[in-house]
């Protein structure tokens, strides 16, 4: 009898142990920071710090929960595998003029306000670069973040997208439920041309899903050529609201192909009759526009360019 309850004791805390051990893998691959914000200090390096672990870990979560404020006076890069994850209401305040939030490869941001507070502020909030080669079967998402710029500048771009040079490429990215809101661009894709003129690059398939802007001064921009080999195509931006104030000028400038635009425009009576809040540029061909925007306000010098009448 003893014998067996030895057994059983045994086994009990091998059990107990193996337990430990699967908590604190658990643990080691969701990190939250709880103990940090709600401060006026610079909160970056402490969230890099968190992000390398976890890169470190073979990918995981970083938390910043409860609703808090962080600080941040240098950028922050979430790095590959790597999920930043914010509370609904947890705010990180951008004080100073530098790219904010880099993100490579399989990273992800979801949820929470990025706040822009300094007025000197004109890089950009959130940014890709294509040089990480981002495809489709890669998880980096962008989803439930508002971008807020506070400070009353109206400068800088909420969301950036960038590829230039031999197969620096983003495609297939979902970008969903986000807001911006009070900077000079909303969203800005470009694809610049390579002066070395080897190989391609490109800003193709990405999803812009249920994104509302408000007051910014240029809410949409596609800077590319009309194709390859440095092409911004097929690019969809659906279920838009976009609120105009008297300080917007373009809801979009736009070039590439086939690039897709649904949504809805409110106020445009807030702008000059003569301005023309949409532009399909020469670069641009099979692009297409389904929003409420009078005729008159449409410049196309594009090719076969498409929008309500």
């Amino acid at each position: 009898m003893f014998k067996k309850l030895t057994a059983a004791c045994l086994i009990s805390a091998l059990l107990a142990a193996a337990l430990t051990l699967v908590v604190q893998k658990m643990y080691n691959h969701s990190m939250s920071l709880e103990s940090h914000g709600e401060d006026a200090k610079d909160d970056a390096k402490v969230i890099q710090r968190a992000i390398n672990q976890s890169y470190k870990n073979k990918g995981g979560l970083v938390k910043l929960t409860g609703n808090k404020r962080y600080v941040i006076r240098s950028g922050l890069i979430i790095r590959e595998g790597v999920t930043l994850e914010l509370g609904q209401n947890t705010k990180i305040l951008i004080d100073g003029d530098f790219r904010a939030i880099q993100l490579e490869k399989n990273a992800s941001i979801i949820n929470g306000i990025l706040e822009v507070v300094d007025p000197s502020f004109n890089s950009e909030v959130i940014h890709l670069d294509g040089k990480h080669q981002f495809w489709s079967w890669e998880r980096t998402t962008v989803h439930n973040v508002s971008i807020i710029n506070s400070s009353g500048s109206h400068k800088g771009t909420a969301i950036s997208l960038y590829a230039k040079g031999k197969e620096n490429f983003i495609s297939f990215v979902n970008f969903t439920d986000n807001k911006a809101a009070g900077f000079y661009t909303g969203i800005k894709v470009k694809v610049d041309h390579d002066e070395k003129k080897e190989g391609q690059s490109w800003i193709n398939g990405n999803r812009f899903v249920n994104m509302t802007m408000d007051d910014c001064v240029n809410f949409i921009d596609i800077d590319s050529s009309v194709s390859i080999p440095n092409e911004s195509s097929g690019n969809q931006f659906i279920g838009l609201q976009i609120q105009l104030s008297k300080l917007s000028k373009t809801i979009m400038k736009v070039s590439g192909s086939y690039n897709t635009f649904q949504g809805m425009v409110w106020d445009q009576h807030l702008l000059n009759d003569e301005d023309k809040i949409v532009q399909f540029t020469q670069e641009s061909a099979n692009n297409k526009m389904d929003m409420n925007v009078d005729v008159f306000s449409v410049e196309n010098k594009g090719v076969q360019n498409s929008y309500t009448k």
